[in-house]
């Protein structure tokens, strides 16, 4: 007799939506989770409908556009979303025996959660390809072409999601996973569907010595070690930290990285004059030549071939680098080997025991008791996006000028499979998303391919963005878990959202190029400010010391920069003593000791302005410490409702004060005597 198969339909059928509930003492056994995330659902709720693919669309477009501008977009799917509601019609079109309506009753969570998806899956960033594409353009005098540029933009993000799908058991499904950073987006979510510039800071020791140049260096936070600045740019601070959802552990880790980077050995380092730290600027993040200034990348490319020219390298000089810049390499490295011990030693036993669970779940909390009501996608889906876009870039790396052999792109993407679970876990547990792979890349690619810049550029990028691409899809792969969002909703909505942004992302840089193109390439300076390709400026830079002069030279045994090597072993050792003293004294909290997070915090210099450094501390210790611990029953209901509120007010108010001030409008910014626009309000006036 043949056993009847349970359908999705029947499984829904078998659910009453209003008693779809947990028993009374079933939650998750993490307690934050606990607080933030309901335990019912409505799996008859519609989430991909008309007002999505409308919304996401047209979201999509504008947010990649104000994205790539450097601006910020404000939020306003619900608005938009309950006014289709209002006034599309409800009825039922019907296609043979398909049926489907344009307005299938008010506006939901789960339509909201998958516009969501599909904008940040398009534009919540530019796409980290369109800068190989700026960079060919503008400094190597190479046209990419429309087709092989989408399909480099596609095919670099689109990679990642196949190894997303592989990594569900690991980072999605186990209550310990948690990605603190969609606990805010579940308060937000549910808030909203219940029951219904400039960097600015003040820099203190400025103020008392504006034209010394040791106080400008110890105080400013543009360009030095920003000590007692203070800053109510509440971009800047989320733009490092995210210190209103981020563990308070977590982000002490980050900051003990951070003083000791910043604040003591930088300085350390500069007063004994390592590495001829005086003789460079501070934090400069451009190769330097023998006489300090900017390095002229002309002088050593061959206008043929695009590769080094050895002889006019060693007729020209050395590549330099501030010690700043220097030491962040040092600490990159220690990062990588770092995030594979750490994992290793204190998760390691708990990823084996689920390698070996692959077929028998372990005992699931009730999230995923919730969710197994719908199917899940295949591996198949994944699969073959994954073998198509390896496919796709394999063959960009022969029919453009980038000549990046087949085994590159393997070696490539093998980084990424090798190093995306560690971060990943890393990750999920504590809401750090600056652990990357673009330095390892670029090294190993500058070792195999020495010479060739653009291979490096995109041997880079199909190694990062793997990692980076397939963490954003398992991130939103949780929030959906914990606001129950069928998986192949997700699956389709961030796919389409990938499309749609990366075909914009494309047409919006070219648009760019074509109109400030002198300004971009540095041919001349934008009198505004507001034109500067910084991004594509440092993209280029490294292009130019790991591929064009490579690793070999800038950190080869007769370089003063070899030393920097030892970062490698520093990382891959230091986790051990921690993990030995966890083990001998395990309720002293030594398994809070996270290496690879105080690696993060100490590569931030050079970087962004440090004006976050010290309210970033005092927001999170009064949120993550303080209110978590004593006001918990306010942090449970606010906390994380006003994490998205400051993050949204930010934005808006951004992208307000851009078209007003440097936008559309061109009106003049407001200035007195504590808002100098020379400094950026800090008063630093000295050189450094």
């Amino acid at each position: 007799m043949t056993e009847k198969t349970e359908t999705m339909e029947d499984k829904i059928n078998n659910i009453d939506p209003e008693k779809s509930e947990k028993p009374a003492d079933e939650n998750s056994p993490i307690s934050i989770v606990a607080a933030t995330v309901n335990t019912t659902d409505d799996p008859t709720l519609p989430a991909l409908t008309f007002r999505f693919w409308v919304l996401s669309t047209v979201r999509l477009i504008f947010r990649t556009f104000v994205i790539i501008l450097k601006s910020y977009a404000n939020d306003d799917h619900l608005s938009s979303s309950r006014l289709l509601a209002k006034f599309l019609p409800t009825k039922v079109f019907r296609i043979w025996r398909w049926g489907f309506s344009l307005n299938p009753g008010p506006f939901n969570v789960k339509e909201h959660v998958c516009i969501a998806a599909a904008v940040t899956s398009g534009g919540i960033t530019s796409a980290y390809a369109t800068d190989i594409i700026a960079v060919q353009e503008l400094f190597y005098g190479q046209s990419v072409g429309f087709i092989n540029g989408v399909l480099l933009i596609l095919s670099s993000q689109i990679m990642g999601y196949g190894l997303a799908g592989f990594l569900r058991k690991y980072l999605v499904r186990p209550s310990n996973m948690i990605w603190p950073s969609s606990l805010v987006y579940v308060t937000m979510y549910n808030t909203l569907h219940g029951n219904m510039s400039d960097s600015r800071s003040m820099a203190i020791l400025c103020l008392f010595a504006p034209y010394s140049k040791t106080i400008n260096l110890v105080g400013s936070a543009r360009n030095g070690m920003g000590v007692l600045v203070f800053s109510s740019d509440w971009i800047a601070i989320i733009s490092n930290l995210n210190p209103l959802y981020v563990p308070w552990w977590s982000q002490v880790n980050n900051f003990v990285g951070i003083v000791l980077g910043v604040w003591i050995i930088a300085p350390l380092l500069y007063h004994y004059n390592v590495l001829d730290a005086q003789k460079f600027s501070f934090a400069s993040t451009h190769p330097l030549d023998a006489n300090g200034e900017r390095y002229n990348q002309t002088r050593i490319l061959d206008q043929d071939t695009k590769t080094l020219n050895i002889t006019a390298y060693e007729e020209y000089s050395p590549i330099y680098l501030s010690t700043t810049f220097a030491m962040s390499y040092l600490y990159s490295f220690a990062l990588i080997t770092a995030v594979m011990s750490h994992v290793a030693l204190f998760h390691g036993e708990e990823i084996w025991k689920r390698f070996r669970a692959s077929r028998n779940e372990e005992e699931e909390d009730i999230h995923c008791k919730l969710m197994n009501v719908y199917p899940e996608v295949p591996n198949w889906w994944y699969s073959i996006l994954y073998v198509i876009m390896f496919i796709v870039a394999i063959i960009l790396g022969y029919i453009t000028v980038a000549h990046l052999p087949w085994w590159g792109m393997i070696l490539s993407v093998m980084l990424s499979t090798i190093f995306v679970l560690p971060i990943g876990v890393i990750q999920a547990i504590s809401g750090s998303t600056s652990l990357g792979l673009n330095v390892i890349t670029e090294m190993v690619c500058g070792y195999v391919l020495p010479g060739n810049p653009i291979a490096n550029t995109y041997f880079k990028t199909y190694g990062y963005m793997g990692v980076y691409q397939c963490l954003t899809f398992v991130g939103d792969l949780k929030l959906g878990h914990y606001l129950k969002i069928p998986p192949r909703a997700m699956f389709i909505c961030q796919f389409y959202g990938t499309i749609i942004g990366g075909i914009t992302n494309y047409w919006i840089l070219q648009l760019i190029i074509k109109e400030k193109r002198p300004y971009l390439d540095g041919t001349i300076e934008d009198p505004s400010g507001q034109w500067s390709g910084w991004q594509s400026q440092v993209f280029n830079t490294a292009s130019v010391i790991w591929g064009l002069v490579g690793p070999g030279t800038v950190f080869g045994p007769a370089s003063i920069y070899n030393p920097m090597l030892w970062g490698f072993l520093i990382g891959f050792v230091a986790p051990f003593p921690i993990y030995f003293l966890h083990r001998k004294y395990p309720n002293v909290g030594f398994d809070y000791v996270n290496i690879p997070l105080i690696c993060t915090g100490l590569s931030v210099l050079p970087g962004p302005p440090m004006n976050f450094i010290i309210s970033g501390i005092i927001a999170s210790f009064l949120s993550q410490f303080y209110a978590f611990r004593y006001k918990r029953k306010w942090w449970d209901k606010y906390n994380y409702v006003l994490s998205a509120a400051f993050d949204s007010g930010a934005q808006f108010v951004t992208m307000v004060i851009f078209f007003c001030l440097s936008g559309l409008v061109q009106a003049p910014f407001p200035e007195w005597w504590g808002n100098n626009a020379e400094t950026g309000g800090e008063r630093c006036f000295a050189d450094i």
